[in-house]
Protein backbone atom coordinates (compact mmCIF):
# COMPACT_ATOMS: atom_id res chain seq x y z
CA UNK A 1 0.00 0.00 0.00
CA UNK A 2 2.51 2.61 0.21
CA UNK A 3 2.86 5.16 -1.91
CA UNK A 4 5.99 6.72 -3.67
CA UNK A 5 4.91 9.82 -4.32
CA UNK A 6 5.19 10.68 -0.29
CA UNK A 7 6.97 7.93 2.00
CA UNK A 8 6.14 7.68 5.49
CA UNK A 9 10.05 8.70 6.11
CA UNK A 10 8.89 12.23 4.77
CA UNK A 11 6.74 13.11 7.21
CA UNK A 12 8.94 13.29 10.03
CA UNK A 13 9.60 16.93 8.67
CA UNK A 14 5.64 17.91 9.57
CA UNK A 15 5.88 16.40 12.93
CA UNK A 16 8.29 14.48 15.81
CA UNK A 17 9.15 11.08 14.90
CA UNK A 18 8.49 10.16 18.06
CA UNK A 19 4.67 11.99 18.04
CA UNK A 20 3.88 9.78 14.72
CA UNK A 21 5.44 6.61 16.55
CA UNK A 22 3.11 7.10 19.96
CA UNK A 23 0.25 8.01 17.52
CA UNK A 24 0.35 5.31 15.24
CA UNK A 25 1.81 2.85 17.68
CA UNK A 26 4.72 2.24 15.33
CA UNK A 27 2.11 0.77 12.66
CA UNK A 28 3.50 1.61 9.32
CA UNK A 29 -0.14 0.78 8.03
CA UNK A 30 -1.66 3.62 9.58
CA UNK A 31 1.22 6.23 7.96
CA UNK A 32 0.91 4.49 4.21
CA UNK A 33 -2.86 4.67 4.68
CA UNK A 34 -3.06 8.16 5.66
CA UNK A 35 -0.78 9.31 2.80
CA UNK A 36 -2.68 7.11 0.43
CA UNK A 37 -5.59 9.53 1.87
CA UNK A 38 -3.78 12.53 1.19
CA UNK A 39 -2.53 11.84 -2.07
CA UNK A 40 -5.97 10.58 -3.38
CA UNK A 41 -7.32 14.43 -1.80
CA UNK A 42 -5.02 16.26 -3.22
CA UNK A 43 -5.61 14.17 -6.50
CA UNK A 44 -9.56 14.96 -6.56
CA UNK A 45 -9.02 18.59 -6.26
CA UNK A 46 -6.41 18.31 -9.34
CA UNK A 47 -8.00 16.08 -11.53
CA UNK A 48 -10.21 18.33 -13.91
CA UNK A 49 -7.52 20.83 -14.77
CA UNK A 50 -3.62 18.88 -14.84
CA UNK A 51 -2.27 15.63 -15.13
CA UNK A 52 -2.10 13.68 -12.04
CA UNK A 53 -0.91 11.02 -13.99
CA UNK A 54 2.31 13.09 -14.68
CA UNK A 55 2.39 15.15 -11.10
CA UNK A 56 2.04 11.96 -8.91
CA UNK A 57 4.47 10.07 -11.12
CA UNK A 58 7.12 12.26 -10.44
CA UNK A 59 9.53 11.59 -7.34
CA UNK A 60 12.39 12.79 -5.30
CA UNK A 61 13.46 16.52 -6.27
CA UNK A 62 10.99 16.14 -9.64
CA UNK A 63 8.16 16.79 -7.10
CA UNK A 64 6.34 19.88 -7.12
CA UNK A 65 7.33 21.29 -3.91
CA UNK A 66 4.77 23.31 -2.21
CA UNK A 67 2.46 20.68 -3.78
CA UNK A 68 4.53 17.87 -1.52
CA UNK A 69 4.08 20.12 1.60
CA UNK A 70 0.63 19.75 1.52
CA UNK A 71 0.36 16.08 0.91
CA UNK A 72 2.33 15.64 3.87
CA UNK A 73 0.37 18.20 6.00
CA UNK A 74 -2.67 16.53 4.67
CA UNK A 75 -1.94 12.84 5.17
CA UNK A 76 -0.66 14.36 9.42
CA UNK A 77 -4.20 15.59 9.46
CA UNK A 78 -5.54 11.68 9.01
CA UNK A 79 -2.67 10.61 11.00
CA UNK A 80 -3.40 13.35 13.91
CA UNK A 81 -7.02 12.12 14.16
CA UNK A 82 -5.87 9.49 16.49
CA UNK A 83 -4.75 11.80 18.69
CA UNK A 84 -6.29 13.00 21.89
CA UNK A 85 -3.57 15.89 22.27
CA UNK A 86 -5.33 18.92 21.42
CA UNK A 87 -2.76 20.99 21.14
CA UNK A 88 -1.65 18.86 18.02
CA UNK A 89 -4.31 18.31 16.29
CA UNK A 90 -5.56 22.17 16.05
CA UNK A 91 -2.16 22.57 14.34
CA UNK A 92 -3.31 19.94 12.35
CA UNK A 93 -6.20 20.87 11.50
CA UNK A 94 -5.20 24.42 10.64
CA UNK A 95 -2.41 22.90 8.84
CA UNK A 96 -5.06 20.52 6.70
CA UNK A 97 -7.60 23.79 6.36
CA UNK A 98 -4.24 25.67 4.48
CA UNK A 99 -3.79 22.64 2.60
CA UNK A 100 -7.23 22.16 1.07
CA UNK A 101 -7.62 25.71 0.17
CA UNK A 102 -4.16 25.58 -1.63
CA UNK A 103 -5.68 23.25 -3.67
CA UNK A 104 -9.16 24.60 -3.91
CA UNK A 105 -7.34 27.70 -5.38
CA UNK A 106 -5.65 25.55 -7.84
CA UNK A 107 -8.41 23.47 -9.15
CA UNK A 108 -10.31 27.08 -9.47
CA UNK A 109 -13.30 25.96 -7.13
CA UNK A 110 -12.54 28.29 -4.21
CA UNK A 111 -15.54 30.00 -2.77
CA UNK A 112 -14.08 33.68 -4.14
CA UNK A 113 -13.97 32.67 -7.47
CA UNK A 114 -9.86 33.27 -7.50
CA UNK A 115 -7.30 31.06 -8.70
CA UNK A 116 -3.52 30.70 -8.78
CA UNK A 117 -1.36 28.74 -10.87
CA UNK A 118 1.31 26.61 -10.22
CA UNK A 119 3.91 25.09 -12.04
CA UNK A 120 2.14 21.55 -12.68
CA UNK A 121 1.54 19.97 -16.03
CA UNK A 122 -1.99 20.46 -17.66
CA UNK A 123 -3.73 17.71 -19.13
CA UNK A 124 -3.36 16.90 -22.69
CA UNK A 125 -5.22 15.56 -25.43
CA UNK A 126 -3.59 12.39 -27.46
CA UNK A 127 -1.52 14.92 -29.68
CA UNK A 128 0.43 16.66 -26.96
CA UNK A 129 -1.33 19.67 -26.80
CA UNK A 130 -2.74 21.18 -23.60
CA UNK A 131 -6.29 20.69 -22.45
CA UNK A 132 -7.38 24.45 -21.50
CA UNK A 133 -10.64 24.75 -20.48
CA UNK A 134 -12.56 28.15 -20.37
CA UNK A 135 -15.29 29.61 -19.43
CA UNK A 136 -17.20 32.78 -20.83
CA UNK A 137 -20.21 34.97 -20.12
CA UNK A 138 -21.28 38.20 -19.91
CA UNK A 139 -23.12 40.45 -17.22
CA UNK A 140 -26.72 40.46 -18.10
CA UNK A 141 -28.04 43.33 -20.26
CA UNK A 142 -28.84 46.34 -18.35
CA UNK A 143 -31.97 47.61 -19.48
CA UNK A 144 -33.47 51.48 -18.57
CA UNK A 145 -37.10 52.41 -18.40
CA UNK A 146 -37.06 55.40 -19.98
Amino acid sequence: MENSYLTPEELKSTSFGLTLVNITQNDPDILNMAIAAAVSEAKSYLRAKYDVGKIFAARGGDRHDLLLEHCKSIALWYVMRRSNADILFEKAERYYTEAVKWLKLVAGVDETGKTIAPDLPLLETSDGQPIIKIRMGSRPKLEHDF
